[in-house]
């Protein structure tokens, strides 16, 4: 079995050292550098990782979908991507691998917002409702960047958003594939701002736009979401 961790990074000399010293623990470590003004990718090197640059600032979605393109090139059989800023521990890598050998195809980390403002938990709420909704999955915390995915699934994905819109498209062919799917509680070391409601808007009407609609594809969802999203939120409460 064989482990590639893709980590998108854009200015992350700070923190991208830490991150790939310990992440390249668990797998093969690629880190797209997204045409970073300052010591990224001199630092991801030293540290471990392959090293791929873009020669101008493409946005996260493009790092991403080219992370994913070189880890099927280098032969993954699971694929992980984690955040070059720190708000994710590489040591939760093995807890997300373990469900995907449990049988689930895609994986996701699920953060602990406790600590994160009111403005932040209430957006990153209904955000999660929305993309369940058009995506027909249930799947916690649809914003975070810390996913496993099995390569035979990732194969198949259609992802052509270029920044933050990433995230959601991805849970859509998650949805669209019918993918069996898992949430794993991670640590989050470090509050990051990250995606605003403005980004989530855009993200809403990004996948809105991917799939056609009608009335009864929308109750039909929405009845799905609330018994597996709500109600699973409400047992854990």
């Amino acid at each position: 079995m064989k482990v590639v961790i893709v980590i998108p990074a854009y200015n992350e000399e700070k923190t991208i050292g830490g991150v790939v010293s310990v992440a390249k623990q668990f797998g093969k470590v690629i880190v797209i550098n997204d045409a970073s003004s300052d010591n990224t990718a001199p630092m991801a090197r030293k540290y471990g990782a392959t090293v791929i640059s873009h020669a101008k600032n493409m946005g996260l979605g493009a790092s991403i979908r080219d992370g994913f393109k070189e880890a099927l090139r280098n032969g993954a059989d699971f694929v992980i991507t984690l955040d070059a800023d720190g708000q994710h521990d590489p040591k939760d890598i093995p807890r997300l691998i373990e469900k995907l050998n449990e049988s689930y195809d895609f994986v996701l980390g699920e953060r602990n917002l406790s600590r994160y403002p009111f403005t932040k938990k209430f957006g990153n709420f209904f955000l999660n409702l929305a993309t369940n909704l058009v995506s027909g999955t249930a799947i916690r915390d649809t914003e975070s960047g810390f996913r496993a995915i099995k390569s035979e699934a990732l194969k198949n994905f259609y992802l052509r958003a270029e920044r933050y819109e990433i995230a959601v498209e991805i849970i859509f062919e998650v949805g669209k594939q019918k993918l069996k799917t898992a949430n794993v509680p991670i640590s989050s070391p470090v509050y990051v701002k990250g995606v605003g409601v403005l980004d989530g808007v855009k993200n809403f009407k990004y996948l809105v736009k991917r799939r056609k609609r009608n009335l009864k594809s929308y109750v039909d969802d929405f009845k799905y979401v609330a018994k597996n999203f709500i109600g699973a939120k409400s047992r854990r409460n």
